[in-house]
């Protein structure tokens, strides 16, 4: 595409701005856009191709097509409300309609492979469609994410980098690394093309409800800016003739762009909802615009009215993560004050699910703790099946070590080093220390 401005073009991947200020955004010939076309195909993020950026390879893992669930909470507050549930998406989150998008576009760019930085979900998602792409994932981490995801970047095999505080400290570490390394950098805050993918959002709703309201928790931003963009484009097309009223989410502990919204002091320390802990995101000025535009509003919830919204939603049959969770108290507010009443329909975006923060999913990858400990002996030399058994030091059969070792064997952790008579020593691989230090790192978390 071209800057509007200055007339540069930007080919492999497009930033938020040009370097001369101008604001950058994806468009496309609406006047060719027939969405009669959709309805006859399979529910996902490329369903709405005409409206994503055009690729040679489609990494996908059917992505898209959420449900959308009428809540039980409706019938107690007298108002029509919706759980859109991105929990539902492949990894369990929504940064997977931005992982399909921002993967498949990036391909023919990432000979070395893609880095991302993200405080979480977005480094799942890269991580698990890089892997799909049979391409490296690099992703740069704040030194706190939730345990549930780090425990996916490790089984999705992901080169972990932990770097800063927060998500803007890892962002700023991301770009250096790409420009040295030669890495494809998809994270959404340098480079807008998977943000088409988290768009599709908007199409569903349309498709499914036409919402009246839609609340989304907010961070970066980058998700209700999508969201604005999606249903602006469904205008353009003609289809709608009016942007549902769009609600931020942020916590009383972190709210850089509710506070510009609603005129209050900013503050920025660490919160329950580490998802929404972004200081200073790079996407303020689009999502206080999406805000302001369809005459939407934010709301800014507590840390205690956090823990009731997750129960609210687990009520309601969804395990949310705590950052997803500010959306039920965010509902209640929006019913106080006002800005909700009977008669409209309300969407609220539950992002990410609850089985991502703390150990859920940690038994469906675990190597267990003889495991570690053997790769620990290998990390210090190379080493046979006995020596390895003696050095152990606990009440375990000499047969159970050759078991440990066959299986660290098939999942590439281990080879064998050489062989010395009968005996076969084994090294730890590349892989091996990888997983180590990710251990490592869990069990100072």
């Amino acid at each position: 595409m071209k800057c509007p401005k200055c007339g540069r073009e930007w080919t492999t991947f497009i930033p938020p701005f040009c370097t001369c200020g101008a604001e950058l955004e994806i468009s496309y010939d609406y006047s060719k856009v027939d969405v009669r076309k959709w309805k006859n195909r399979l529910s996902s993020v490329w369903k709405y191709r005409e409206l994503l950026p055009p690729v040679k390879r489609m990494i996908t893992l059917r992505e898209g097509g959420t449900p959308l669930i009428k809540a039980r909470i409706s019938e107690k507050i007298g108002i029509d409300v919706y759980i859109k549930d991105e929990t539902r998406n492949p990894t369990g989150s929504f940064r997977d309609r931005l992982a399909t998008v921002a993967i498949s576009y990036g391909l023919p760019y990432a000979s070395n492979g893609f880095i991302v930085a993200s405080d979480g979900n977005a480094a799942v998602s890269v991580a698990a469609y890089a892997a799909r792409a049979e391409k490296e994932a690099f992703v740069v981490i704040p030194r706190k994410v939730d345990r549930g995801k780090l425990i996916q970047m490790m089984a999705f095999g992901a080169k972990i980098i932990r770097f800063g505080e927060s998500v803007d400290e890892a962002i700023e570490y991301a770009r250096e690394i790409a420009k040295l390394n030669g890495l494809y950098n998809v994270t959404p805050e340098d480079n807008i093309i998977g943000l088409e993918g988290q768009k599709t959002i908007a199409f569903e709703l349309w498709e499914e409800l036409n919402p009246t309201h839609v609340v989304v928790p907010t961070g970066s931003g980058s998700y209700i800016y999508s969201i604005y963009k999606g249903f602006k484009e469904l205008m353009e097309i003609g289809v709608l003739e009016e942007i549902p009223n769009l609600i931020a989410v942020q916590t009383d502990k972190c709210n850089p762009i509710a506070s510009e919204v609603l005129g209050t002091k900013k503050k920025c320390t660490e919160t329950k909802a580490l998802g929404l802990y972004v200081k200073n995101p790079v996407m303020k000025n689009k999502a206080v615009k999406a805000i302001k535009e369809s005459k939407g509003t934010a709301v800014i919830v507590n840390e205690e009215e956090i823990m009731r919204g997750e129960k609210l939603l687990a009520s309601e049959g969804i395990y949310a993560e705590l950052s997803s969770a500010v959306v039920m108290p965010a509902l209640l507010k929006l019913k106080e004050n006002g800005f909700i009443e009977k008669g409209d329909k309300v969407v609220l975006v539950v992002t990410g699910s609850g089985l991502k923060t703390g150990e859920g999913g940690k038994e469906k990858f675990s190597i267990g703790p003889t495991k570690i400990e053997i790769l620990r002996l290998l990390k210090e030399r190379e080493m046979y099946a006995y020596e390895i058994w003696s050095l152990l030091g606990k009440p375990l059969k000499y047969q159970a070590v050759h078991q440990h070792i066959k299986e660290l064997l098939e999942l590439g952790l281990v080879e064998q080093a050489y062989r010395k008579g009968k005996r076969v020593y084994y090294k730890i691989t590349e892989k091996g220390l990888r997983i180590l230090q990710n251990f490592e790192d869990l069990e100072n978390i």
